[in-house]
């Protein structure tokens, strides 16, 4: 069972060495129950506030934080390296050995892969045979910012990359997330949005 203790000690020996490490295949599945049991105690304290549970509250939001920081950038140092990984085979042409990456790296770095090289042979390649292509990268479209949603079904708490705590929310109410949770729940099944309530 996945631990604070195991997660910290995953973080540490990623940062300290220069290749990327072996994880179990079923690492970021064990990540995810692991918050998801952290969810449910978060639940249960909310559900039972009092002046003693407040504190514990407090306490345990303190520590769910940490432990998210610490799974934040322990990812972001693995995907620099399986970037680092995709560029050195684009550039090399020598195969990369993946086996220490879990199947959801394994898919990350075939797409990095492919892409890093469609994008050489339109650039690069068609530059140096002479061949005038477009170059230009398209303007990102803008995006609202956040978007309410209804809620369908109750909702567990959960944690956000930005280290801020979502929900719990319930059957028909109406909240006001970020773009990415917002569609999350909506891809789910969890909530329907309220199109003329889109905010910048």
């Amino acid at each position: 069972m996945l631990n604070f203790e195991l997660l910290r000690d995953a973080h540490r020996k990623e940062r300290g060495n220069p290749s990327i490490q072996t994880l179990t295949p079923d690492f970021w599945k064990s990540v995810a129950e692991y918050f998801s049991v952290k969810m449910e105690k978060y639940q249960e304290l909310r559900n039972n506030s009092s002046r003693f549970t407040d504190k514990v509250l407090a306490k345990f939001e303190r520590e769910m934080r940490n432990a998210a920081n610490v799974v934040i950038e322990f990812y972001a140092l693995r995907e620099r390296k399986i970037i680092l990984m995709s560029w050195s085979e684009v550039a090399t042409d020598e195969k990369t050995d993946t086996r220490p990456l879990t199947p959801e790296e394994k898919e990350f770095f075939t797409r990095m892969t492919g892409v890093m090289r469609n994008v050489r042979e339109n650039i690069l390649d068609k530059a140096l045979a002479g061949e005038i292509t477009d170059m230009s990268l398209s303007k990102k479209q803008e995006t609202p910012d956040k978007y309410t949603v209804e809620v369908l079904e109750d909702v567990q708490a959960f944690m956000g990359t930005d280290l801020n705590l979502y929900g719990p929310y319930s059957e028909g109410e109406k909240v006001e997330l970020p773009e990415k949770y917002a569609k999350l729940l909506v891809d789910k099944g969890k909530a329907k949005l309220i199109e003329d309530e889109v905010t910048q």
